[in-house]
């Protein structure tokens, strides 16, 4: 067997050819393909089904003329996870009903004397899903809105607590 002898190119010619193919690797710049955008991940555009801050500082009577007739209280909610809702801060009872509006079941309580209602909360699992269905957004000035978890499970998102600030 017979091999030819390999040629060698000179030292400016490899370099050369070195150097071209290089650069023909940089100069495909993608120019020609569409920019791409990272996926938007956690926010997800709900439509409002029901105004709650039009519903803030209503009286429980009003609020039962908009909303019709109140729900039975869910199952979920054992004797603790009731009365840690009817308590208000300085230890005086409140009174609780449930209404289902737009989709959204909504305890409201609300003072057996003046019938106002101090605050709402929104059942449901979801914060964004919530806060979007409930016309609610974050930093409003006219009501505060607070997350409450399970007592059994801390971790897990019971509803959102929906409190006037005036």
């Amino acid at each position: 067997m017979h091999y030819s002898p390999r040629r060698k190119w000179p030292g400016p010619v490899r370099w050369v050819a070195v150097l071209s193919s290089g650069l023909g690797l940089l100069s495909c710049s993608g120019s020609h393909e569409p920019p791409r955008m990272p996926p938007q991940v956690g926010h997800v555009q709900v439509a409002p089904t029901t105004d709650v801050p039009a519903l803030l500082g209503l009286s429980i009577d009003t609020l039962r003329q908009r909303l019709g007739p109140p729900q039975p209280l869910p199952r979920q909610f054992t004797t603790s996870q009731a009365s840690a809702l009817l308590y208000t801060s300085r230890g005086r009872r409140d009174s609780l009903l449930a209404f289902r509006t737009g989709g959204l079941l909504m305890l409201a309580t609300y003072n057996t004397q003046s019938r106002r209602v101090r605050d709402f909360l929104l059942l449901g699992h979801h914060e964004d899903s919530l806060m979007g269905r409930a016309h609610l957004r974050a930093g409003a000035g006219s009501y505060l809105v607070m997350p409450v978890f399970r007592d059994s499970r801390s971790f897990r998102l019971l509803g959102l607590r929906v409190i006037p600030t005036n």
